[in-house]
């Protein structure tokens, strides 16, 4: 599930390298608050920081947020903090344990987002990942997610049926000659493309 952050809060508790890297993926979006006693170099200046001691403050925080990461190097304070977000009804992400929410590796383009999660098992493999998807991902998929936008308002008006829009616009994903003259020429590949829905 991709979930809309923007307006959102989220109090992040510990500022190491797990902490910062947690922070600057929901900073993007969200408004955030990173509590610790020392921080990590890299956090995103976007990102509030709150220089205290997590166990003083974290009442007050955990009630301005929305969203909460318990990213400390004290597994007894992740636990009390996860626990207690939980009675408040709020999400959370626990960097040692169990979560209601997980933060995945990410890999974003114009047109399109990929998320990569090993479910908390292995942020090396899920970096792993986005470094291959990053290489592997050409240009190509964006122009097709642009097109594939401008025929699916075409299809609506001259396809009646949901089921025959979706056999149309899937069969232009299998096209190689759409796909080879989308990277050279969008005009004449969209003429293409929409030739192919009278065929």
């Amino acid at each position: 599930m991709l979930v809309d952050l923007v307006g959102k809060r989220a109090a992040v508790f510990g500022a190491g390298p797990v902490g910062v890297r947690k922070s600057n993926y929901l900073v993007q979006e969200a408004e955030v608050a990173v509590i610790a006693l020392h921080f990590t170099e890299g956090l995103d200046p976007k990102a509030r920081t709150v220089k205290a001691d997590a166990r003083e403050v974290m009442d007050e925080w955990l009630d301005w947020a929305d969203l909460v990461v318990a990213a400390t190097d004290d597994h007894e304070l992740n636990a009390l903090l996860a626990a207690k977000a939980s009675s408040g009804g709020k999400l959370f992400n626990r960097a040692d344990g169990p979560s209601t929410f997980l933060i995945p590796s990410v890999v974003s383009r114009e047109g399109y987002t990929v998320a990569i999660s090993t479910h908390g098992r292995s942020p090396a493999m899920s970096r792993f990942l986005r470094l291959k998807l990053e290489k592997d991902l050409h240009e190509r998929y964006d122009l097709m997610v642009r097109l594939q936008e401008e025929l699916r308002e075409e299809a609506r008006e001259h396809l009646p049926s949901p089921r025959e829009r979706e056999r149309y616009l899937r069969s232009i994903l299998d096209d190689e000659e759409v796909w080879r003259l989308l990277e050279v020429d969008h005009v004449k590949a969209r003429e293409l493309a929409l030739s192919r829905m009278v065929d």
